[in-house]
Parts: C-alpha cells; sequence; structure tokens
C-alpha cells in the first residue's frame, strides 16, 4: 500500500512538473531560416559612400555565390527593395539564464527589429552569454551574433553577481588579463573606480587588444577618468552638482551644464579620440512613468512580458534605482537633461567625434530590438543626417567590434542585410517596412519573425506562465538589484 501511494505521489509529482515545464518552455521553432536563394535587382546601399549598387545576390549554403549588375527581364520576390548593412545595438543586455527561459525571445526581438549584432556590455550574473550564442550558433533559436564585455570591472560593493572586484591598479590590470583569458571581447570599466585603475585597465586592454567601455564613476569627470569609450554621458554634470549617487540623478542632473561645458567636452573627446555611446533612448523612455498605466500599453512596451511591465518598471515596486520618479523630476531633470544631451550629440558629431548606438535594453520601457530603432530616431532628432545615421549603425559599428565581414559584399561572404519594402536611408519612418533580415548569410521573413513573436506572446500570456512568472519575476527582481538600490 505505501508504496503504491509513493508511486502515485511520484506521479502527480511528475505531472506537475512536466506541466510546469510545458508552462514555461518557448515555444517550438517551425520555421527555417533559407540558406539558398536569390536577392534578385535590388538596391544595395552602402552607407560609407552614400550610394546605392543595382545588384543580384545569389546565396548558396548561406554564402554569396554570385554578384551579378545585369538586369533579369522577370522581377523576383526582392525586386525594386532597398538593402542595408544589420544594424548592431552598440549597449546591450540580456536577462539571466533561469526557469523563465527569456533569452530566447529576447534575441528574437533583437534579430525581427533588424539588429544583427549586439556588444553585450556586462552579463550580470554571468548565463546569459553562454547560454545565447550556443543556441543561435547551434540554431535551437534566432538572435543576433553576439559579442560581449563578459563581467563588470568593478571596486567596492559589487551591484552584479558577475563582477570582478579590484582595489588597486594591479588587481585592475589582472582582471584584464582574466577576461582575456576567458574569451571576452571587451572590457566594462564600472563602479567607485580611481582614474589610476582605469588607467590600468585602458593600457592592459589595449596591450591585449580589448576595447574598453564604462561608466565614468560617481564623483569623476569625464575628462579624469579618460574613458574610451563613455557610456550615457556620464561625468559630464560636475560632482558637486549631483543631489546624489544614483544611475537617475548622474543621468539627469544636467541644470549647471552649460554651453562652454559642452563645448569643452567636445573638444576634450577629439583630441583624446574618445568614443560615446550616450543610450539617449533611455532617457527618453524615463519620461513614460508620467503616465504609467499609458505606458504598460505602448505598442513596443506591450511586446514584453506581463511581469516586466507590472513588476520589473513599475514605479513602486520595480527597479529599485527608479522607483518613486515625481513628474516634476521628469520635466525639470529628465527631459531638460535631454534636450542638453541631444545637443551635445550634435556637437561631437559636427566635430567628427566617435558615436555609438546603444539601447541599454531593460532599462524601464527600453525593448530589445525596437529602442535600437528608437534611438536612430534620436540621433536624427538632434540634427545628425540620416545617412550619417545609417553608417553609425552600421558599418562603424561593425568595424568597432571587428564584424567587417558582416556587411561585406563579395563571393564567399555571409553577410548580415536588413531588405526593406521602402527607402529608409533618408526617412526613419520607412524602418517600419523591413520585409526580410539576413543573419550571417541566412534569409528570415520578417513575416515569419514576427509570427515567432507572438507565438511567444501567446505563451507568455497563458495564465500558468503569467502567474509563476509574476511570483519568479519578483523574486529575480529582488535578487539581480540586491545592490542596484541607486
Amino acid at each position: 500500500m505505501k508504496q503504491k501511494i509513493i508511486i502515485a505521489l511520484l506521479c502527480v509529482v511528475a505531472g506537475f512538473i512536466l506541466i510546469l515545464w510545458r508552462s514555461l518552455s518557448y515555444p517550438v521553432i517551425g520555421i527555417h531560416p533559407r540558406t539558398d536563394f536569390i536577392l534578385d535587382q535590388i538596391r544595395v546601399f552602402d552607407p560609407d559612400r552614400r550610394n546605392f549598387s543595382k545588384l543580384s545576390l545569389e546565396f548558396r549554403n548561406n554564402k554569396i555565390l554570385k554578384i551579378r549588375k545585369d538586369k533579369h527581364e522577370i522581377a523576383g520576390e526582392f525586386s525594386g527593395m532597398t538593402v542595408t548593412p544589420g544594424i548592431v545595438d552598440m549597449h546591450a543586455h540580456l536577462p539571466p539564464h533561469n526557469l523563465l527561459d527569456l533569452i530566447p525571445y529576447f534575441s528574437l526581438l533583437y534579430l525581427s527589429h533588424g539588429v544583427t549584432s549586439v556588444r553585450i556590455a556586462g552579463d550580470i550574473d554571468g548565463t546569459a552569454v553562454p547560454y545565447a550564442k550556443k543556441g543561435i550558433d547551434e540554431g535551437i533559436f534566432f538572435g543576433p551574433k553576439i559579442v560581449s564585455c563578459d563581467a563588470f570591472v568593478t571596486s567596492g560593493i559589487p551591484r552584479w553577481k558577475n563582477s570582478i572586484i579590484v582595489n588597486s591598479p594591479e588587481e585592475a590590470a589582472n582582471a584584464v588579463r582574466e577576461l582575456k583569458k576567458r574569451g571576452a571581447d571587451c572590457v566594462k570599466s564600472y563602479e567607485n573606480l580611481s582614474a589610476s585603475m582605469i588607467h590600468a585597465i585602458v593600457e592592459t586592454a589595449n596591450k591585449e587588444g580589448l576595447p574598453v567601455i564604462g561608466h565614468v564613476p560617481f564623483g569623476m569627470t569625464y575628462e579624469e577618468s579618460n574613458i574610451p569609450d563613455v557610456q550615457h554621458f556620464f561625468g559630464i554634470p560636475r560632482p558637486k552638482f549631483l543631489e546624489k549617487d544614483s544611475v537617475l540623478n548622474r543621468g539627469s542632473d544636467w541644470a549647471q551644464v552649460n554651453e562652454e561645458l559642452l563645448n569643452d567636452i567636445v573638444k576634450f573627446s577629439v583630441k583624446n579620440k574618445i568614443a560615446n555611446t550616450p543610450t539617449l533612448v533611455a532617457s527618453e523612455r524615463l519620461l513614460l512613468f508620467s503616465d504609467y498605466e499609458a505606458a504598460r500599453k505602448d505598442p513596443s512596451v506591450a511586446l514584453m512580458p506581463r511581469f516586466y511591465r507590472e513588476v520589473v518598471w513599475n514605479p513602486e515596486i520595480g527597479i529599485p534605482a527608479y522607483r518613486g520618479i515625481e513628474s516634476a523630476f521628469l520635466k525639470d531633470h529628465v527631459q531638460a537633461a535631454l534636450l542638453k544631451k541631444k545637443s551635445l550629440l550634435r556637437k561631437l558629431f559636427q566635430a567628427g567625434a566617435t558615436l555609438h548606438l546603444g539601447s541599454d535594453a531593460q532599462q524601464p520601457f527600453v525593448v530589445p530590438g525596437a529602442s535600437l530603432l528608437q534611438e536612430m530616431n534620436i540621433f536624427r532628432e538632434a540634427g545628425i543626417p540620416a545617412y550619417d545615421v545609417w553608417r553609425m549603425a552600421t558599418v562603424d559599428a561593425n568595424r568597432a567590434i571587428q564584424n567587417e565581414a558582416s556587411f561585406s559584399i563579395q563571393e564567399g561572404a555571409s553577410p548580415d542585410l536588413l531588405i526593406f519594402r521602402e527607402d529608409p536611408t533618408n526617412d526613419m519612418t520607412k524602418t517600419s517596412s523591413l520585409y526580410a533580415v539576413v543573419a550571417r548569410g541566412k534569409l528570415y521573413l520578417k513575416k515569419d519573425l514576427d509570427f515567432l513573436v507572438q507565438e511567444f506572446r501567446e505563451q507568455q500570456s497563458k495564465p500558468l506562465f503569467e502567474q509563476l512568472s509574476m511570483l519568479l519575476g519578483k523574486l529575480a527582481l529582488e535578487k539581480q538589484t540586491k545592490e542596484f538600490k541607486h
């Protein structure tokens, strides 16, 4: 009798686990990209030269087999469409690999919006990048090419689990060597570091052939840090004018930033060859907190699982650093700072400084993929010509991550390409006409990617998934942001 009871209980437990697994697992991908196809009579945009070439590209086994300039009499599926290089998110993030298994969905969102490569600016617990790379490389799910800075090089109390804590320039240099051994593609210089530690990071990274991106630590100026690729325009407000040490204030307390300081930053950037990845979309999306109920219904925000909309980005219980932002602060600080940031962006462009487009996805209302297109629009609104925005988002970015082969149009290449029904190169609104994505020589129709997105959304809207994800999401938020209080 006892044996029968035990067997029955085991069956119940097994059944529950099976139901749980089916509820949380992502949909089976029944769509396969094409590896043999012809892009016939297309207009290939070259952002470097700002011109177009009328070509036909024949792909075989996801490589360009033939390139023809002659025009066929019979029009093909892609005839007359505009083709650009794939775009790159230069400041991206993925969620941790856990029971919710959101990485396949986030990877799909990037690709479905035309983001063919991402630079992961820190893997918060070290689980996301290995899982994502394996899944994408093996074709288990769809996604962009990933380059990653791996761990955060930081000092003091670490904000994220995947951090290398250093307390001296020597330890900072050793951290870079450790990242090189791990296979990191770049180095993320983070918080509480001294100028001498940052100098050691940059010097060692240069020897190891690794680019350095980073935060200007609180209490330090942009110039003192001299980080090769500054993220978020941190360090521009002088430390004495920051109300407190929080990412919100560091990005928004720009009241004392005047024209003279902006000009000085431009001169310093050009002289010292400093690049900037401002992630202005993260600032702009904060303004959605002025009407949280409307923000939850925003078309791009609606792409995210419910627990992101109602927990992670909740103004009362969400990410601790963004709780309780008042409307007056949004107007007088966030919005006012954004106007000055756009002015600085325009000045940097006009002076010939290096600029990168990044999203900082998973910040409030910043959605993978969609947010990079929004960042491109912000660059355009700042006064940067559309052709130059495309150049920065494509060939410049790919060069920066040493991915030049991705926009190579030559026989034997496996490029990353975006195919549009209408020409988006001088009108950003035409990005909505995306028809297909070629990632590493494989063709994905946009309608197929959108179908998969909808499949994921339906899976995530099932009652059991929603209930479990809300519970697990709260636990994960508390765990992951334990030290991210400011």
